[in-house]
């Protein structure tokens, strides 16, 4: 259920995706692997991407995990694994397990070595990147669950809160590319802006500019670099730690068009 609050939902692969004709799957033939993103509006801490839950038929377990990029690329920071027919107790205090089975006779099989080496991390990181980068909610939409009735949501018809976690999820599995884009300036005016409001906020101002824009503090201290250079804000001088407004920044406040920049 958790996994569900709050969340945007892609299906990245089904069991029977091999077979697009469901009438012509082939008599013994194995449904494959199952993958499911789960983008929270709410993001789990920073450099988060999504969660996910793989399943397949050749795997005891079912796989939950949480992606982010912290600056080094998209990868996986926590694992759970679970047995289908692994019980639990409820919210009442009754043991909830495959039928006619009781907390006293249950009996959990360990998860091995080799259980662990089949889970192909890289095969799920690989396609979640595909998937979150490829920004196909842009043209085809939002389908909402828990809501009744399901409805297909036009990207313009989006919440601002769901627009954010699903641009921020597919800017952060963007592939890494030789060298690093050029940082567009509408980003490095509102970064600047937000750096001059907390500034005065002593210490720990990559820290909080860091959970404002949902990216790691090495990746603001490049924006804040690329700020003072490219004239959002002004240039470091020797002694004193912050900056101030830089001529770009201060032609966009004046409310006149800013001059050409590099």
């Amino acid at each position: 259920m958790d996994l569900w609050k709050g969340s945007l939902i892609a299906t990245v692969t089904e069991p029977w995706d091999a077979y697009p004709d469901l009438s012509e799957i082939p008599e013994g033939a194995v449904p494959g692997p199952s993958m499911t993103l789960f983008v929270k509006e709410r993001p789990r801490g920073a450099g988060y991407v999504a969660d996910f839950l793989y399943k397949a038929t050749d795997l005891p377990v079912t796989v939950h995990g949480v992606l982010v990029n912290q600056g080094a690329g998209l990868g996986v920071i926590e694992l759970e694994l679970w047995r289908p027919d692994w019980g639990y107790w409820d919210d009442f205090g009754d043991f909830v397990g495959p039928a006619g089975e009781e907390a006293s006779t249950a009996v959990a099989v360990p998860i091995t070595g080799d259980v662990l080496r089949r889970i192909p991390l890289g095969q799920i990181v690989a396609r979640a990147q595909a998937e979150l980068a490829s920004h196909s909610w842009k043209d085809e939409g939002v389908t909402t669950i828990g809501i009744a009735p399901a409805a297909d949501r036009q990207p313009g018809d989006l919440a601002p809160a769901s627009v954010r976690a699903l641009e921020n999820a597919g800017a952060l599995a963007q592939p890494a590319k030789r060298g690093r884009p050029p940082l567009e300036g509408a980003l490095l005016h509102e970064l600047a802006h937000a750096y001059l409001r907390e500034a005065g906020n002593g210490p720990g101002l990559h820290r909080r500019l860091a959970d404002l824009f949902e990216r790691p503090e090495p990746t603001i201290a490049d924006w804040i670099k690329a700020a003072r250079e490219r004239g959002y804000l002004s240039p470091a001088v020797p002694g004193r730690r912050a900056a101030g407004p830089g001529p770009l920044l201060r032609y966009r406040t004046e409310g006149s068009p800013p001059p050409p920049s590099a």
